[in-house]
């Protein structure tokens, strides 16, 4: 790989030259990932500086190190290359060299508050899953290779490798949620989008986000990155689609009103999916598959027995009587989608909500989902959900706040949480757990543990079946 061909399009200054300006090796930001004859990234972010870790990267084998600031140190043998900015322009020196893998391509970006991940899981169906890469909050998927999700929208550098590595499996399209964060940290930089998709906008990442229109601001960054302004999919029953429709023109859906992709068209399906909010997801799914001309008999057939994304209004079956759905929805609107949901489900019986609010996280949303619980449940249960740093009790304390009624309890352990939920369970109740969905771990302080509310569920049924 020259350096010339590397940093094509990006502004570079060469600090030193190694002896020869040739690396055959890959790209790595991760120096315990070196190997002989790699190129090390040495990215600065909020916690870890690379820069820290180049002697280990050199010791490891790397021939060069691209760096963002000045070193007092230059070793023999290694070639030094600075770039400003270097997270924001990782994208294009990624793609220059895995040479372009991302050109060869559609790729299909969902962005919004909710919704992303079922819906980028409900594309992946309409679009045929052997043709298929899928990037988001539960994994990373590559043909018939799961990968581990860390962010929503990984580095740039991790998209470049995985275009590369779908492109060599043969796949056509890469679908892929992109979250506020990654549109405004430059991570899709290098990615021109054949579609985007609009889910919705509501209060969320405010700790990020300076206020809603700097959000909606973040959000609107992908349709500026469409190839053709005219291909995107968006949900106008949302006042923030709005403003991108008009801004941008598109594919509307709604289920309120007459639109490209409405009521008439679920009607005419007839889908196994359950919910309100799903029937969103599944419309932008069609529009998606018809702007890719993906023949309009095929979509139907597709999304009449389309399946949802794990951990999303995913129901717990161990023989119980009642009903138990676990949910991600962690914002006020997520969460009153689901519990719509699960109105339309309900009979005779009582809806009980377990659900609690994240640490070091957004707190304005703390009590709106207290507001939303009550007003839909009979029975609500505040617990933790992940309280990361943060006093749990405190979190409890702002959510409080939100009730205006008594028909709540508290219970910090989100295990014992969920089993009182089980207790008081009776034959044709539901039971909605919210918050964490597919998510099997909790984040106490800065410790991950092992949690998984469906298995948490399960093992409560357990129990309460030996005790009858």
């Amino acid at each position: 790989m020259n350096m010339e061909r590397l940093f094509k399009g990006v502004d570079y200054k060469i600090l030193k030259f190694a002896e020869k300006d040739i690396y055959n090796g890959n790209l790595e930001y991760d120096s315990r990932k070196i190997k002989q004859g790699d190129i090390f990234i040495a990215l600065k972010g909020a916690l870890v500086d690379g820069h820290k870790f180049i002697d280990k990267a050199i010791e490891n084998g790397a021939s060069a190190i691209i760096i963002s600031e000045k070193l007092t140190e230059l070793k023999d043998g290694i070639g030094y290359f600075l770039v400003e900015d270097l997270r924001g322009k990782l994208g294009k020196i990624a793609s220059n060299f895995y040479k372009n893998p991302e050109k060869e391509l559609k790729i299909i970006g969902v962005t919004g508050t909710n919704g992303k991940t079922t819906t980028t899981y409900l594309i992946e169906q309409i679009l045929g899953e052997s043709k298929v890469a899928r990037i988001g909050t539960v994994e990373y998927k590559i043909g018939d290779e799961i990968i581990e999700a860390p962010n929503t929208t990984p580095e740039s550098l991790d998209i470049i490798k995985m275009c590369k590595k779908s492109v060599d499996k043969g796949l056509e399209y890469l679908v892929m949620e992109v979250s506020s964060h990654g549109l405004t940290s430059g991570r899709v930089d290098m990615l021109d989008f054949d579609v985007a998709v609009f889910t919705n906008l509501t209060p969320e990442h405010l700790d990020y986000h300076k206020d809603m229109e700097d959000y909606f601001n973040a959000k609107k960054i992908l349709f500026e990155k469409l190839k053709d302004s005219k291909n995107g999919v968006i949900n106008i029953d949302d006042k923030y689609g709005r403003r991108i429709y008009k801004e941008f023109g598109g594919m509307t859906y709604s289920l309120k009103e007459k639109a490209d992709l409405d009521l008439e068209l679920i009607k005419e399906i007839n889908p196994t999916l359950l919910g309100k909010f799903n029937m969103y997801n599944l419309l932008a799914a069609i529009g998606v598959g018809k702007i890719l001309n993906i023949n309009l008999d095929v979509i139907k057939e597709r999304a009449r027995e389309i399946k949802g994304a794990p951990g999303r209004f995913e129901p717990v079956l161990a023989g119980q009587e009642f009903k138990v759905v676990v949910d991600y929805a962690h914002t006020g609107d997520a969460l009153e989608n689901i519990l719509q949901g699960v109105t339309d489900l309900k009979t005779n019986g009582k809806i009980i909500t377990v659900f609690g609010c994240g640490g070091d996280r957004d707190r304005i949303k703390r009590p709106v989902m207290a507001e939303v619980s009550e007003r839909y449940s009979d029975l609500v249960i505040v617990t933790s959900d992940n309280p990361r740093t943060e006093d749990p009790n405190k979190i409890i304390d702002d959510i409080v706040k939100g009730f205006k009624n008594k028909n709540y309890i508290v219970e910090i352990d989100r295990k014992e949480a969920i089993k009182k939920a089980v207790l008081k369970a009776e034959k044709d109740d539901i039971i909605l757990i919210a918050g964490k969905g597919h998510e099997t771990y909790q984040i106490l302080g800065t410790t991950k543990i092992h949690f998984d509310d469906r298995e948490i569920a399960i093992e409560a049924i357990k129990e309460l079946e030996e005790v009858k």
